[in-house]
This record gives structure tokens, sequence and C-alpha cells, in this order.
């Protein structure tokens, strides 16, 4: 390899890995002001959130980036965790953030499975492995709140999915992806 090619790739990683860097930013953001708005709904669903972030994920999962979801998934759970959180809120983040993204990356590889449902199995998947990590700490109880979860991660998977349909069609990152 000539020290040409060698720029030439570096210079790609950068632009990666400015690109994760940059979506982290924006998700942590996006987060923040989900914060905000769930304090509205909390007489509704306490906690839930539209998980608009997860949008950021289910676009690289779409473009074909497995291991840039993967990584801007993670960092955001843990930074979200560290600066707006705490360590209850990490694992039950994590807990629901791997299993999503998990279940997004496999359903990515089906053709018949638009962004609109991998984001509906998301949210749902999410919001049970959730549930189970709640169940640790604050006892068998909570799962009598998983129908309403279920129908909201739904809801909310519609919402999100929709969403990255549109950035797909209309938005192209040309010499990242």
């Amino acid at each position: 390899m000539s020290a040409k090619q060698g720029n030439r790739g570096n210079r790609i990683n950068i632009r990666r890995i400015t690109l994760y860097a940059l979506l982290v930013s924006v998700c942590l953001i996006i987060g923040y002001l989900e914060s905000l708005l769930s304090i509205s709904l909390i007489a509704l669903a306490p906690g839930v959130k539209l998980g608009l972030s997860n949008a950021i994920t289910l676009t690289l999962i779409c473009r074909g980036d497995i291991k840039g979801a993967w990584a801007v998934n993670i960092a955001r759970i843990a930074l979200s965790a560290l600066l707006f959180g705490s360590p209850i809120s990490f694992l039950f983040s994590l807990a629901g953030g791997v299993a999503s993204t998990l279940t997004a990356c496999l359903l990515s590889k089906l053709k018949s499975v638009s962004a609109i449902g991998i984001s509906i199995a998301g949210g749902t998947v999410h919001n049970v492995f959730q549930c189970v990590a709640a169940t640790a700490f604050v006892g068998v109880g909570v799962i009598y709140y998983l129908p309403a979860l279920l129908v909201l991660g739904a809801l909310c998977g519609v919402f999100c999915g929709t969403f990255v349909k549109l950035v797909l069609n209309k938005v192209k990152i040309n010499g990242i992806f």
C-alpha cells in the first residue's frame, strides 16, 4: 500500500469517527429534549419517550452501517446515563438498547421488512427488555405496566420508522456510506 492510499484510508476513518461523534451529540440533545417533553406525559405513561434518538441508530442500520449503529447507540446510552441519569437508568437503557439494536440488525437482513416494521419491533423489544431489567430492581409488579408499554412502543416505533423512511428517501450522505 502506498502512502497516498494510507492517507485516504485515514481520512475516511476520521470522517466516520467525526460523523459518529456528531450523531452521538445529536442523540444526546434529542434525548434531553425528549426528557423535558416526557414530564408532560408522566400522568399518561411514566417514563415513556418517543425514542427519536433511536431513529439515528435505525438510519445507520438501514444504510448498512451496523458497526456504526452499535458504536453510536452504546456511546449514546453511556453518555446519556452519565450526564442525565444514574447507574440504574444506564442498566435499563442498556438492556433495552442492546435488545432493540440486535432486533433491528437481524430484521434489516430481511428485504420484506421496512424501516417502519423494524422500528415497531425495536420499540416493543426495547420496552420488553427494560421491563425485564426493571423486575430485578422493582419486582414482578412492573410486568403489569408491560401491555401499555407494548402499545406505546409500537406507536413510537411507527413514528420513528416513518421519520427514518423519510430521511432515507431524502438525505444522501455521500462519501461516508
